[in-house]
């Protein structure tokens, strides 16, 4: 019996052993073309508890995975169940398609690699910053920004300032765009301000304020192609 015990326990040693070593660096990102709402659910695991439009999953394992996404719409909810594939050190996105009858399809859109190197800055590299907006000009715009309740004037006032300015610090870029809610924002704000920022060698710290890969990758792509 005590031989039987020692196994178990050796057993479920060696399981989690093998879990642990397995690489969790694959992603998914699901998003719905024409703005549905839905939730996702990996397995057993609900991601999200509030429907939204678009969905994006990092440190899963690579393999396969069975999801469920089940559509908010008027009457009967919904659900689509899929295996899908993560390969490691990408992630996978998925788009949710409208077909006929009122039904979705998922579709595989494309695999974007999660380790992209940081693309070289082309171009001239000032680090002159001494002409950058100060720390009193910085505190104004975020307090300013904080005081609109929409997006749209958040962006349009960061971009005033920094038009104003004429030159601005890559750290201080980082906290612009930490204020603007949505994602799409904030790229945009990085773009507008490229041309502006003093320390570009610096520039890749504005990554940082991003949370979705793909938001990431066009980010990258706009500085290649400067």
């Amino acid at each position: 019996m005590n031989r039987l015990y020692v196994t178990i326990i050796a057993f479920f040693l060696f399981l989690g052993l093998v879990q642990a070593q397995v690489p969790r660096d694959a992603a998914i990102l699901v998003e719905s073309q024409r703005g549905e709402l839905f939730y996702l659910a990996i397995g057993p695991r609900v991601i999200n508890t509030v429907p939204s439009n678009r969905v994006a999953v990092g440190d899963l394992p690579a393999g396969r995975h069975w999801i469920d996404v089940r559509v908010v719409r008027r009457g009967r909810p919904l659900t689509i169940r899929a295996e899908v594939f993560l390969h490691n050190g990408y992630e996978t996105v998925f788009v949710l398609e409208p077909a006929r009858r009122g039904n979705f399809i998922l579709r595989k859109v494309e695999e974007v690699p999660l380790h992209r190197p940081v693309p070289p800055v082309q171009g001239p590299v000032y680090d002159d910053c001494r002409s950058a907006m100060d720390e009193r000009q910085v505190d104004r715009t975020l307090r300013f920004m904080k005081d609109e309740g929409f997006d749209d004037r958040r962006l349009e006032i960061a971009k005033g300032e920094i038009r104003l300015a004429g030159s601005i610090m890559t750290e201080d870029l980082f906290h612009f765009m930490k204020a603007l809610s949505f994602e799409d924002r904030r790229v945009a704000l990085a773009k507008y301000a490229y041309q502006f920022v003093c320390d570009r060698r610096e520039f890749p710290r504005v990554l940082e304020a991003l949370e979705f890969t793909s938001s990431k990758r066009e980010l990258q792509d706009f500085i290649y192609k400067r």
